[in-house]
């Protein structure tokens, strides 16, 4: 099969996962078949589905509540930003 962007240059098919992707070595183009994106995707779909389990499971704990007593709230404040002058006035200080 030829590359339809670049005239003439034979493509290589590479095999990923069961699924034939057909590569341009010229243009660098990756090209499919009917139905092969959704069965590249379905593998995907899989994974993002257990990660997000592990997620939930792992960082449960990190929620605000869980360490409220270990830090004080101050911790967190942010100070107000200096103006020119006082940022000038710490340089002489």
């Amino acid at each position: 099969m030829n590359c339809p962007v670049c005239d003439g240059v034979r493509m290589r098919e590479v095999e990923k996962e069961g699924v034939m992707i057909d590569i341009c070595p010229q243009c660098k183009g990756v090209w499919l078949d009917r139905g092969e994106l959704e069965k590249l995707m379905s593998g995907v779909r899989e994974i993002r589905d257990d990660f997000g389990r592990w997620h939930e499971e792992r960082y449960k704990d990190y929620e605000r509540g869980a360490y409220s007593g270990k830090y004080a709230d101050t911790y967190y404040k942010h100070k107000r930003k200096k103006n020119f002058l006082e940022r000038l006035e710490d340089l002489f200080d």
